[in-house]
């Protein structure tokens, strides 16, 4: 992708090859004036004059230093890839760091550019290796390169050889769900399922802090998703932007039934055995 391209090649002029990547220290080695102003409707902006020089503003209502990161990260993707069209940028909360496919390519682009610039690929790859699925993996790594859970989870997801997906959902509903490359089972959109942990989270309710086992019916559909099914759900409690994190686990490959033991959904002869989930990822 382009906008991975030029965080790389950004990365490269400014011979940056540690974690964690400070934004903020990328805009002095650039001369773009950085600053920090509370703003009504927008989260970050790029203001370009005539003679070149730029401004970047994040949000200083902002709480989260991750989340500032990657705002200011977001805004040096639409100086490196959109400023020979647009000189003036105003970006709201909705459109950083969400990876909706319905927001502004350009949006989406600086965004992916963002996690490129923060978590690069030849650096984070390695980490993402040695690690399983779990919130207590994404924290760490969130913590290593200073970014937001949700920027971090993300990427966890893009690079992991596992079958996970994260998923994110606000006032009940799903607004947006990245899967792995390995997980290849169906994230049905729209109201979140009753019988879910991230449901009794938009309740209140303080969920386990560890991968619980759910029908995974109440998130999936699939020919390989029957009601017995069952996979790995790890919920965070209700974030201060309204949201619900969600990481899904597909552990015993669901997805992968219906290409060899599942081929026919009528044959009733086939016997289902329980999958037997590692001890380490089941709730304490």
């Amino acid at each position: 992708m382009i906008s991975e391209s030029e965080a790389i090649k950004l990365l490269e002029e400014l011979g940056i090859t540690n974690l964690p990547i400070i934004p903020q220290d990328i805009c002095v080695k650039l001369y773009i004036l950085y600053l920090e102003e509370e703003f009504k409707s927008i989260d970050g902006v790029l203001i370009i004059n005539p003679s070149g020089k730029a401004l970047i503003g994040v949000n200083s209502a902002i709480k989260e230093p991750g989340r500032k990161n990657f705002t200011c990260a977001h805004e040096i993707g639409h100086l490196c890839m959109d400023s020979q069209d647009q000189r003036e940028f105003y970006c709201s909360r909705d459109l950083i760091a969400s990876f909706k496919s319905k927001i502004h390519p350009s949006e989406l682009e600086a965004n992916r550019f963002a996690a490129e610039l923060l978590m690069p690929r030849l650096i984070f790859q390695q980490l993402v290796h040695i690690r399983e699925p779990g919130w207590d993996t994404i924290k760490e790594l969130a913590s290593m390169s200073q970014t937001t859970l949700t920027a971090t989870a993300k990427r966890f997801v893009d690079l992991t050889d596992y079958a996970c997906a994260l998923i994110v959902s606000e006032k009940r509903i799903i607004s947006w769900f990245h899967p792995s490359k390995e997980f290849r089972a169906y994230i049905d959109p729209g109201i979140v399922s009753k019988e879910t942990v991230a449901h009794s989270a938009f309740r209140g309710s303080t969920p386990p802090e560890s991968f619980e086992v759910v029908k995974a019916i109440n998130w999936l559909s699939g020919r390989g998703v029957r009601p017995h099914t069952e996979i790995l759900e790890w919920t965070l409690p209700i974030n201060s932007y309204g949201q619900v994190l969600t990481l899904l686990f597909d552990e015993e490959g669901i997805a992968g039934w219906q290409e060899d033991e599942y081929l026919n959904d009528e044959d009733d002869e086939v016997e289902w055995e329980p999958p037997t989930f590692h001890k380490s990822k089941r709730k304490k």
